[in-house]
């Protein structure tokens, strides 16, 4: 059905106010245009008089006894004057309350952990205890949520439109939303930014435009449909200095249904009107927590709104999160409360997987244990209860620094390297980030390995001190050089080489390599006493501060490779497909995996295995001291566990590095003739498998003799098998679900049944976990949490999963 939108400044969110405020009086005459209006009725007596007299009736409420319609003047006289009618309101229309700063910033090399906001949040410190934001359901009513590697879309609705099928069509043609949903649930330990609720479900609304413009009906059916949903948190990066009758019941409806409703405060603020009320609606209902922002030294951001209904404050200037590749590139810095109130959306979140009977008002609460007081003491008017994080507010001091720092071993392809752990009592682990481009690992023993690395190449790594509550020192930085291929393990202490640095050349750094401080180049070189600097690409310039110049980000160019991790994959061209045997000795067919070819992610980021097994963390942050302490980086999703193989296995493809992770279980599975590759000649270690591609790798590894359907759907033969095994598929009982992405916790279901044990969702993975068929990010502390069970499959991790069940199953299938 049609809807009739207007427009209005991109500043402000015109929400009606009450029809004696509007001039929508007895007044009203036949010359006057028709109008669309929210009809909120009392009765069923109302409700048919709204029905009958509309001229046109756009959208029957679920929640809320009203209906939008256009009605002419005469019928708006006689529904004022409807003694069952509760009030009536214009649909002005309203849009997205941001800076207009929409900023894009140069890519980086540096992990997504590195990014302020992450560090100030600390979400870790909750993942380390399992609390992800599993199953928790997050709607984000905004301009929509476009497909991007890094975010994971569990369902959603249009409100906007005029096509028969634009409910089914949520995709972000403005870029706010997909920003906005990567700061809530943007996948950890895969790329540049990592959500605060990485395990949360995400539910894309899309109540605005493209050109981030709706109407109040729109807005309101958004919420109506979450309601109906059963959504447990609701996130409204909208505002304006007008009051809605209509929004205010709405949210009301929401709070009552058990679900929390955040809104970003404004972005109203002044120097000059610091001790004014600003705050927008609707974040100024009771029933809605209102966000407001701060700054990388948490101090308010300038255009932040203030008032007694600010509740609590989160970042908000300058915040890297995803962003539609179409607009301008993957990932945009932009600034706003519209930032900020996603934080605290992904917060509650985590809270809400940690006590699931939770209710709106102990949620609100429970945030108040994890607020730091800012600006004046107490409650006030521009910080609310404070800034929401998950660090201790008591202990702040980083611990020393570790000292005595020597080369165990030094070989072409891994270093080992040994220290002195600092004396403090409180000291939990050393943190070791190599070089400034690569994810980080905890250590909780005393040295630690890095494997995969090049012949005669110097590396550099950064070892930091990390106490129990998380704070963690500046770092020591040091160098070391792998042999040659062709020589002997060398031994760290002939030759002249030292077995610890002079620790007059040892330099502590103030913090990560960032515009200002990069990795030092006179730091201590274990393997040649000759002073190096760091390669080039492990020093990149780290973006300045972006600044709000243009609507839409400039395409980045791609971020430099990582020390031991390739670049993504190249896209497979058009039309091209993965490939996968025949069976029965040999033969290709194209896979089918809906209509082509499954889009390529970004290759799954995990350190090589190492006799340790560290958890894998971010690069050391680029930001300033915190206010509380420190965090512990959470473990990433790792890659399944491979026992590394010091010579690289021939592999017929080109984006399959000598040093990544998987390439001796990528030629394993070729070998074996469990895939093969893209017609490009590609591998795409790093696209998505669906259940019907992950289930003929599973069932040929052991059963190399099956071949693909010749009539039919091709999968037809390995769904029947997997019948007869039991393995638990939905494949069977729909075929659409063949082609759909599979997530790792659907492959801990099927390689657990595939091992005889019948277990579902959290017990899969702990099987896996226990047997050794699959690894979290520290075999420490193994988590179901660390394996990301939400998180998409790809083709690397298919097949590692499938040579460790090989391997440490029971030998055969069933």
């Amino acid at each position: 059905m049609n809807k009739k939108h207007l427009s209005v400044a991109l500043s402000s969110l015109l929400i009606l106010p009450l029809l004696a405020q509007t001039g929508l009086t007895n007044n009203a005459t036949a010359e006057e245009p028709d109008q669309e209006v929210v009809i909120v009725y009392k009765n069923e007596d109302g409700k048919e008089a709204a029905l009958q007299q509309a001229t046109e009736v756009q959208h029957e409420f679920e929640t809320l006894p009203a209906v939008s319609a256009t009605v002419s003047p005469e019928e708006l006289r006689d529904l004022v004057n409807n003694p069952d009618i509760d009030y009536v309101e214009r649909n002005i229309p309203f849009q997205i309350t941001d800076m207009e700063a929409y900023g894009s910033t140069p890519a980086v090399n540096f992990n997504e952990r590195s990014n302020w906001n992450y560090n100030q949040v600390a979400p870790n410190l909750m993942w380390e205890k399992g609390f992800t934001g599993q199953g928790v359901k997050v709607a984000v009513i905004d301009s929509g949520i476009s497909p991007h590697p890094e975010l994971t879309i569990a369902g959603g609705v249009s409100t906007i439109g005029d096509s028969p099928n634009f409910s089914a069509d949520f995709s972000d043609g403005n870029g706010h939303g997909t920003h906005v949903a990567g700061i809530i649930a943007a996948n950890s330990g895969n790329g540049m930014v990592s959500g605060t609720a990485p395990g949360a479900s995400l539910y894309a609304v899309k109540a605005l435009g493209a050109d981030g413009k709706g109407t109040l009906q729109d807005v309101l059916e958004g919420i109506d449909w979450a309601i109906g949903q059963k959504v447990d948190i609701i996130n409204m990066s909208l505002g304006s200095s007008q009051d809605s009758q209509a929004l205010h019941d709405m949210v009301d409806k929401a709070y009552n249904n058990g679900i929390v409703v955040v809104a970003s405060a404004g972005n109203s603020g002044t120097d000059a009107n610091a001790n004014t009320d600003t705050v927008n609606y609707p974040a100024k209902y009771s029933s809605v927590i209102s966000v407001a922002a701060v700054d990388r030294n948490l101090q308010r951001a300038y255009f932040s709104s203030t008032g007694p209904k600010v509740d609590f404050a989160a970042p908000g200037v300058g915040i890297y999160s995803t962003y539609p590749s179409n607009l301008g590139g993957e990932y945009a810095s932009m600034n706003g409360t519209s930032q900020a109130a996603p934080h605290i959306a992904g917060i509650l979140a985590v809270l809400k997987e940690q006590n699931p009977s939770a209710t709106p008002g102990v949620l609100r609460n429970n945030l108040k244990n994890y607020a730091v007081d800012l600006g004046a003491q107490g409650r006030d008017s521009l910080y609310g209860d404070g800034f929401v994080t998950f660090k201790s507010s008591t202990d702040k001091n980083a611990p020393g620094e570790v000292s005595g720092i020597s080369l165990a071993s030094v070989e072409s392809d891994r270093l080992t390297l040994s220290w002195t752990p600092p004396a403090d009592t409180d000291f939990s682990r050393v943190r070791v980030y190599e070089g400034v481009s690569k994810s980080a690992v905890n250590v909780n023993a005393n040295s630690y390995q890095a494997t995969g690395l090049a012949p005669d190449t110097s590396y550099q790594f950064l070892l930091a001190a990390v106490d129990m509550n998380g704070n963690e020192s500046d770092g020591v930085w040091v160098s070391a050089k792998t042999a040659s291929a062709s020589s002997a393990p060398a031994d760290p202490n002939a030759g002249g080489n030292p077995t610890s640095p002079d620790p007059s050349t040892t330099q502590p750094v103030t913090g990560v390599p960032d515009s200002q401080n990069t990795a030092p180049t006179t730091s201590p070189t274990l393997s040649d006493p000759v002073q190096q600097p760091a390669p080039a690409e492990q020093t990149p310039t780290a973006p300045a501060q972006p600044a709000p110049v243009q609507q839409v980000p400039a395409p980045q160019p791609a971020p430099p490779s990582a020390i031991q991790f390739p670049a993504a994959p190249t896209p497979a061209p058009s039309g091209g497909s993965a490939q996968i045997p025949s069976g029965g000795g040999g033969g290709g067919a194209p896979m089918p995996s809906g209509g082509g070819a499954p889009a390529p992610a970004p290759a799954p980021v995990a350190a090589a295995p190492a006799p340790s097994t560290p958890t894998v963390v971010p690069a050391k942050p680029a930001a300033p001291k915190p206010v509380a302490s420190t965090p512990t980086p959470s473990p990433a999703p790792s890659a399944p566990s491979a026992s590394p193989m010091p010579t690289p296995t021939a592999v017929p493809f080109s984006d399959v590095a000598k040093t990544f992770w998987a390439r001796d279980t990528i030629a394993w599975g070729f070998e074996r003739g469990l895939v093969k590759g893209y017609t490009d000649g590609q591998f795409k270690p790093g696209a998505t498998v669906t259940e019907s591609e992950f289930l003929a790798m599973l069932i040929r590894a052991f059963e190399p003799n099956v071949k693909n359907s010749t009539s039919g759907t091709w999968s037809n033969t390995y769904y029947a098998r997997a019948k007869q095994l039991g393995l638990p598929t939905k494949g069977n009982t729909s075929k659409a679900s063949r082609s759909q992405t599979i997530t790792r916790a659907q492959v801990a279901e099927m390689l657990a049944s595939a091992n005889g044990q019948n277990v579902t969702g959290n017990q899969a993975i702990q099987y896996l976990l226990s047997a050794g068929i699959a690894s979290g990010s520290s075999k420490a502390s193994k988590t179901v949490a660390s394996f990301k069970g939400s998180a998409s499959l790809t083709r690397a991790e298919a097949l590692q999963f499938i040579k460790n069940l090989t391997e440490k199953g029971n030998g055969s299938l069933g």
